[in-house]
């Protein structure tokens, strides 16, 4: 799957991380250095040297004002976990290629830190798999649906972990151009109706969407959770350099 994107967007997004960090408390300046971007440490507190501590955490003008040796402690950024959920399930037909590439270039980004998924997780998702959501304790999750589903609430409210919600549409979803008798079909149950459709149902069908949507990242905002909106006619590209960065889910 790395072949579908190509030298100059991988070179790209070797630039790019993931947003999730936790402060880790308490490391001395000086201790085992992190091999993770972002490593930047803030200082935290003073305490009392001991024996073994490194010299270089002593603070000397504390020293030079008390005559009493004292360190620096700070709290040091690393790298959560980052897991990947692509949904599988039969009403992403139209765009799963689309979301499945998506969760490809996020899992290339997630690989320099500390990625729960694999590439070759992502690449061998089929739809009508098994939509599977891990109740990830830390790090952060990041799920890529249509959120058709509204009991995919629940399931994201049972993971702990810090996450982002990508909500991947086909454009025939967003605007769809039926006119006339219209046969439906329910992708997931197999449920069949007709129903005729002219500019008024059209309409009410964009209002009520639109509305959905909104519910949504309403629901996220809510709790602190990461929303993007996409199309899977906007470039896979643009979505990661551009949207999920302005998200705040990549930095």
């Amino acid at each position: 799957m790395p072949g579908l994107f190509d030298e100059a967007f991988l070179r790209r997004i070797e630039l790019l991380r993931f947003a999730a960090r936790r402060a880790v408390a308490g490391r001395r300046e000086g201790d085992r250095p992190s091999r993770r971007r972002g490593g930047a440490a803030d200082f935290v507190s003073h305490r009392s040297y001991s024996p073994g501590d490194d010299v270089r955490t002593i603070d000397w003008n504390l020293y030079l004002r008390l005559g009493q040796l004292f360190v620096k402690e700070f709290a040091r950024e690393e790298a959560l976990p980052v897991g990947l959920a692509v949904d599988t399930t039969l009403s992403m037909a139209p765009k799963f290629d689309y979301a499945r590439r998506l969760g490809a270039a996020l899992a290339l980004v997630a690989a320099r830190e500390t990625s729960l998924v694999p590439l070759e997780r992502i690449e061998a998702l089929r739809l009508g798999d098994p939509f599977e959501i891990p109740l990830q304790a830390r790090g952060l999750l990041v799920v890529v649906s249509d959120l058709w589903d509204e009991r995919l609430r629940d399931r994201l409210s049972a993971v702990r972990a810090e996450r982002a919600v990508l909500q991947v549409l086909s454009p025939q979803e967003v605007s769809p151009d039926l006119s006339g008798k219209v046969r439906f079909v329910d992708a997931e149950t197999g449920e069949t109706c007709v129903r005729f459709v002219g500019e008024e149902e059209r309409a009410e069908y964009r209002k009520l969407l639109e509305e959905y949507c909104a519910s949504w990242k309403r629901w996220c905002f809510d709790r602190e959770i990461g929303y993007v909106r996409t199309t899977s006619d906007l470039p896979v590209e643009e979505v990661v350099q551009v949207a999920l960065r302005e998200a705040g889910i990549l930095e």
